[in-house]
Formats: C-alpha cells, structure tokens, sequence
C-alpha cells in the first residue's frame, strides 16, 4: 500500500510516519518533500477508493481547498505588473454593481484588502444556509454551481468590519477576485491560471474540478460525520457510511468552492509550485519582494501569524522555525503546502478526507501532520 521515491533521505523513517497516518484512520495519503540540494522523496499510503482496495498512486489527484488561492494570488499580481489592475482600486472598479450588490463592503475595500483578507467582506462558507446547500444535506450533487453563486448567500448582511480594520479570512475574497481575473482579462479565471501558471510551470497534475476536463480524475473522498458535522452541515443521505462516523463524498463535486478552493492537484505538483513561490519564478524582481511584504491592519494583535498576498507566516511553528505556505480544507479533503527557511524544506501534503464543521480539534489530519510527519520530515532533512 505505500510506494515511494528516495533520493537521500531516510525511507523507513518517513514510510513509518505515513503508516502512522494510516493507522490514525486516514482513508490515503500522498506526500512530496524537498530539501535545499534539490533530493525529493514522495510517498504514498492507504487507499484512493476504500471500498475497492485501490492503494493511492503518487500522482494522484486530490482537491487543494484554500490552496487554490496561491495560484489566484499569483495572477492578480501578475496583472497588476502589467499594469492591468491596480491594487488600490475596488472590485466595483472591475466588476458591475449588479454582481456587488448588497454585499457589504465590496465597494470600499481595496484589491490588496481582498487578497489579504483584511475586505470585512463576509465569508459565505460559514454562513448557516451554504453550509448546508454546499456542503451538507441540501447538496443538489448533479449541479455545477455558477461562479458568483455562493455571493447570494451574505448579500445583504452585516460587514464583519471596515476595510482594513482586521484580518478575517473570507473565501469571498477570492469569488471576488476570480471575478475580477475574468473581467480584466476576458478570460475564464482557469485558462488564466493554465497559461500563465500551469503551463508555464509544466504542472501536469493540476486543475480546476467542474471547470475543466480531468483526465483519469481524482481520488474518491470521504468525511468525518461527527455529530457536529450532522447538526451544522447535515448528512446528505447519498453518502454512504463507511466507517463509524466517516462518510463517502464522491458524489460531490467542488464547484461550490471554485477560485476559493476548488482545484485538484498532486503532491508532486504542489512541491513544484511551493518551490516556484519560494523563488520568485513567474514574477519580476519587485514584485516577488511584494509577494512576501506584510500589510498589517488597523487593529493588529499579538499573534504568530501574518497573511500576505495569498500565503500566509507563522512564526514559532515548529521548535522555534518560521514557515510559509498554505493549508486547505474542504468537502472530503484536508492539505498542507509550507516550508522552512531553516532547514530549507518543502512539504506537501494531500489526505482524501475532510475534517471542516467536525468539530474535531485537533483532527486526525492535523495530529499527523504536527505531530507525525512534521518531525519525520525535520529529522529526514537533517541526515
């Protein structure tokens, strides 16, 4: 069930760290690390399809949730070295009235408050009604949903704050900025990120679920269906329990996340597209300095983490070290993509089960990740 590539670090090491996530009920794991020479390892455990036994491939697709938004981060900052958007400018200087309306604060914040998460804007994927429709029992499992089509669901409510004030991660931040993509370019949001990422980059594995052809697909997806997960979401009767409290969500596709979470990708592939983050690749020397600049709001706390430009930094995250990167969350899957300074390291992980409106703190997920993996990388990269 596991099958790996090792050039220079320690196999037994970091294959024990991937049973480990197996054995804390993880359907399948697929896992690409990179240290400063250049040596990679990939690995893989458990299973792409639990009922049939198929054990996950190493380039197997898995959605990316919020990673998604490094690549639409990339692009508007493209654009804006083109000169082809302005950062201080709103959304309402791009996209028409009709689309903004009764959505707070849409006409006030800036582009660089968007990509941020400093609009005030409210999150539609935490409002009570999408919760459901999106991801729960009300899922119509046959729709591709429109791609302004989760903005219905906080027109009309309270800003959670002005402009600038805080930092409130918003999933509508990217609908908006997708938009936004779409209007500037007369492009699609995905055939930008193709041509000017994916292509350029020779990223094979990567695309945008409902919007785009997949070749061969994705893995099959699964979720954990605690009780709090019933109570918020709800259970939609399609998904069949295949363990105790873990349901199947294949039906489901990922159209209701598109530019704010809705790609799939292998962990080769987002190995590849940390290290392009990491370096500076696709951008000129000025703005890759943008990239990592840190806007901080009005009201700043005391806090490890910053978010800049679409990744975010936290500071003390493992024994005293700094990372970078970007995690995602969704329907039937849970990622991380980060790395160090010190040790030069890369790390990224894709797992087909999701752990969002569970309730579970931590999550199975997340103990492997901090607590298994994470060290396993740390000691590998430092034989």
């Amino acid at each position: 069930m596991m099958n790996e590539v090792s050039f220079g670090f320690d196999d037994t090491l970091l294959q024990s760290a991937l049973a480990h996530g197996i054995v804390l009920g993880i359907p399948g794991i697929s896992v690409a690390i990179c240290k400063n020479n250049g040596k990679v390892w990939t690995g893989t455990a458990g299973y792409s399809d639990i009922q049939q036994k198929n054990p996950v491939k190493p380039n197997d697709r898995f959605c990316i949730g919020s990673i998604t938004k490094t690549f639409v981060a990339r692009v508007i900052l493209q654009l804006a070295e083109e000169e082809k958007l302005d950062l201080h400018q709103t959304a309402a200087d791009y996209l028409g009235l009709d689309i903004l309306a009764d959505i707070p604060n849409a006409t006030k914040a800036t582009l660089r408050q968007l990509i941020n998460h400093q609009s005030g804007i409210p999150n539609w994927e935490f409002t009570p009604d999408w919760i459901r429709d999106g991801r729960g029992s009300r899922m119509n499992l046959g729709k591709v949903w429109g791609k302004s089509e989760p903005l219905k669901y906080i027109r009309g409510i309270e800003a959670e704050h002005e402009p600038g004030k805080r930092y409130a991660y918003a999933n509508t931040n990217y609908t908006l900025l997708g938009l936004i993509i779409e209007a500037v370019t007369g492009q699609t949001a995905e055939s930008e990120i193709r041509s000017r990422i994916l292509t350029a980059l020779n990223l094979k594995d990567t695309f945008f679920e409902s919007f785009e052809e997949i070749p061969n697909g994705y893995v099959h997806h699964y979720h954990y269906a605690t009780p709090v997960f019933a109570e918020t979401a709800g259970i939609h009767p399609v998904f069949p329990e295949i363990r105790p409290y873990m349901v199947e969500t294949t039906a489901a596709n990922l159209s209701t996340e598109w530019c704010a979470g809705g790609m799939v990708s292998s962990a080769s592939d987002l190995l590849s597209w940390a290290q392009a983050i990491k370096n500076g690749v696709l951008l000129g020397p000025d703005m890759q300095q943008e990239v990592f600049r840190y806007y901080p709001p009005e009201e700043t706390v005391e806090a490890e983490e910053s978010y800049m430009q679409g990744i975010y930094k936290i500071n003390n995250f493992y024994e005293q070290k700094a990372v970078f990167g970007h995690g995602g969350g969704t329907l039937g899957f849970t990622c991380q993509m980060v790395w160090f300074d010190q040790p030069d390291l890369i790390i990224a992980m894709l797992t087909n089960v999701g752990c969002i409106h569970s309730g579970l703190k931590p999550s199975p997920v997340g103990m492997f990740f901090n607590q298994i993996l994470l060290p396993a990388a740390m000691e590998a990269v430092q034989k």
